[in-house]
């Protein structure tokens, strides 16, 4: 069995509903390997994954928003076009989402620790905050269709830079809310969000595998495991770093907010991986289609 024990940080990538693989996979894989990380960096939906990992809610998270979505048959309102009601209905059940899985309870428990560094990113001083939604979406998603890197670099080199806050140091459930949406704000899904009265944009448009939030990672004695949310072709080759990915991509889109099948799916298709993780540990896993573990 691999022994994870010896982790201090854990990662954890975007994705939207991808995220939900993250979720099985950790439901399976740290009871059985004492994965008890000491510091934890996330952005996204990760973040609001994880967040629900550490307050011991997991299975809460998942009925809940499949719940939810059950009850939204549409991505899209265009009705409402000329409506005061937004026409995507993503933030609204994104928030409600997040304020019911956590209740003070489990805000709690999160505040109890690890350290939870959530990653947002701040916009460009060359652009306005509608062009820099456009330019750094754009970039992403040419940069992902064009290289398919795990670490993206043209977030960056247009100006973008990564912040991070803790979710420990949020005051209340609705400022932690506040703070995930900001780490996920990726309109038209979502209106552009404002933290510390600063626009804010999605953590990912600087590096959505946001590893620099857990410090000096590349040393043996601070390792770090890194729950990614899709197959990547090639994963970094890093000491002290173990990237983990999908056997397949998770079997749901990232916004769509109409499909609790998927969720499911990707959250199945998490312990199954867990459960391949456990019984081949040792071995290489980078083969297309197989749990991949880069180890250094």
């Amino acid at each position: 069995m691999q022994d994870l024990s010896s982790i201090r940080n854990v990662v954890f990538a975007g994705g939207g509903n991808r995220c939900f693989w993250q979720a099985g996979f950790w439901q399976v894989v740290a009871p059985a390997t004492g994965l008890a990380p000491s510091r934890v960096a996330s952005v996204s939906a990760g973040a609001a994954l994880s967040c629900a990992i550490l307050a011991d809610c997991i299975d809460d998270t998942v009925e809940i928003t499949c719940d939810a979505i059950s009850r939204n048959p549409r991505n899209q309102y265009w009705g409402n076009l000329l409506r005061a009601d937004p026409v995507f209905p993503h933030a609204a059940i994104y928030r409600q989402i997040l304020l019911q899985v956590m209740d003070e309870a489990a805000f709690k428990r999160l505040r109890q620790g690890p350290e939870n560094r959530i990653e947002i990113s701040r916009i460009p001083s060359w652009l306005s905050p509608r062009w820099a939604t456009l330019v750094g979406i754009g970039a992403y998603q040419l940069e992902k269709q064009w290289r398919h890197p795990v670490h993206p670099t043209f977030g960056r080199r247009l100006g973008f830079r990564a912040e991070f806050f803790s979710a420990g140091d949020c005051e209340s459930r609705e400022q932690l809310a506040d703070l995930i949406l900001a780490s996920s704000c990726t309109p038209p899904f979502t209106p552009l969000s404002v933290w510390k009265q600063q626009a804010a944009l999605d953590g990912g448009l600087v590096d959505n595998v946001p590893v620099e939030g857990v410090g000096d990672v590349e040393s043996e004695q601070s390792p770090t495991l890194v729950l990614l949310t899709r197959p990547y072709r090639m994963l970094p080759q890093v000491p002290g770093r173990h990237y983990v990915q999908p056997s397949e991509p998770p079997p749901v889109s990232s916004w769509d907010y109409t499909d609790p099948a998927g969720i499911r799916a990707a959250y199945a298709l998490g312990k199954r991986d867990g459960e391949a993780f456990l019984s081949k540990a040792g071995r290489d896993y980078a083969e297309p289609k197989t749990v991949a573990e880069a180890s250094p």
